[in-house]
């Protein structure tokens, strides 16, 4: 066990505590614990009843590694293409140290395993005793990418769409931990419900999860194609009533907060929370632009890391200006409001 202690300015001294199984960040106002081998994670405030609305730093960092992809999705937010820029290796390190109370990483792009030190990416994220996932499209999986994918990664999402199964079905032999990452739209709404109320599917397969996630009309995507909460009310009911393992994605919350609130369902929010961006995660890009997330666009909410620490930017005005908007109204994104406006 090893263990560190930090001051952030004007905020408390925080102690972050690395063991073999659990990593700990310790402080008056705000405690973490990760379960390296699980991926279970615990926080709360002065007392286990007080729930803070941000951390000292982030505890999740969401990094694209490169915008560089083969497949030319219609959808995809970041306009990834066969010849985007890739991050250097150098400066994915120079991010991680900058990540002493991140204990997990969500790499991403484009697709991450184009990556030319993808494997050497999933080594070096090890050595800072920080549990590496990624999202994959499943077309790159060489025998060498999965070894290192079962022996570094907490789990592996692909993302779901014709011929999905095969690179699925490839993780799980290797023992990997394997999700599916499905986008909802207006049009594939019924074929969520169909997985939703599918769990033998998940059992046979020896899939771990579903993971729904909501379309975001950024980069490529249109906002025709994201649903309403009248698109989404019958696959929510469905996932209430089923023994699937599913889980949404933070943005998919004002909608289980409407089904909830509107006695469709009953939610217990000690396992739910709304929008984690800027106050427990962080997206870094492959230009080394920070922002609260990966939806959000240009300089309103985004800095460098050439300019800035990540310190620095986790708790300068913009994202404060970020928290803030999730104060008011948690069911409002900001980010996607931004794009709106920018349209």
């Amino acid at each position: 066990m090893r263990a560190h202690r930090h001051g952030w300015g004007k905020m408390e001294e925080i102690h972050v505590i690395h063991g073999e199984k659990i990593n700990k960040v310790v402080s008056k106002k705000y405690n973490f614990i990760f379960d390296k081998e699980t991926g279970f994670s615990m926080r709360w405030g002065e007392t286990r009843d007080q729930d803070p609305f941000w951390g000292p730093l982030p505890e999740l960092a969401d990094i694209s590694i490169s915008n560089r992809c083969n497949n030319n999705c219609p959808f995809c937010y970041r306009n990834s293409t066969p010849d985007g820029p890739l991050i250097s290796i150098e400066e994915y390190e120079m991010i991680l140290e900058q990540l002493p109370t991140t204990f997990q990483v969500a790499l991403g792009g484009g697709e991450p395993t184009l990556h030319p030190d993808f494997i050497d990416i999933l080594e070096l994220t090890r050595e800072y005793d920080i549990v590496p996932n990624y999202t994959t499209n499943g077309n790159n999986l060489t025998p060498e990418i999965l070894e290192a994918s079962k022996k570094h990664c907490g789990a592996v999402a692909v993302s779901w769409y014709p011929g999905a199964l095969t690179a699925l079905r490839k993780m799980v032999e290797y023992g990997i931990k394997t999700n599916i990452h499905f986008i909802v739209t207006p049009d594939s709404i019924s074929e969520a419900i169909g997985f939703i109320q599918n769990p033998d599917f998940f059992r046979d397969e020896g899939i771990n999860a579903i993971i729904f996630l909501l379309h975001k009309a950024v980069g490529r995507g249109k906002p025709e194609d994201t649903p309403s909460y009248e698109d989404v009310k019958p696959m929510i009911e469905a996932v209430f009533e089923t023994t699937t393992p599913v889980g949404f994605d933070a943005c998919f919350m004002k909608h289980v907060a409407t089904a909830d609130s509107e006695g469709t369902i009953e939610a217990s929010w000690t396992f739910l929370d709304f929008c984690d961006a800027s106050r427990f995660s962080i997206y870094i890009d492959e230009n080394l632009i920070v922002q609260p997330c990966s939806f959000c666009l240009g300089e309103v909410y985004g800095e460098s890391l050439e300019d800035k620490t990540v310190k620095e930017i986790w708790t300068g005005n913009k994202f404060q200006r970020f928290r803030k908007l999730l104060r008011e109204d948690p069911n409002v994104c900001p980010a996607i409001k931004l794009n709106s406006d920018l349209r």
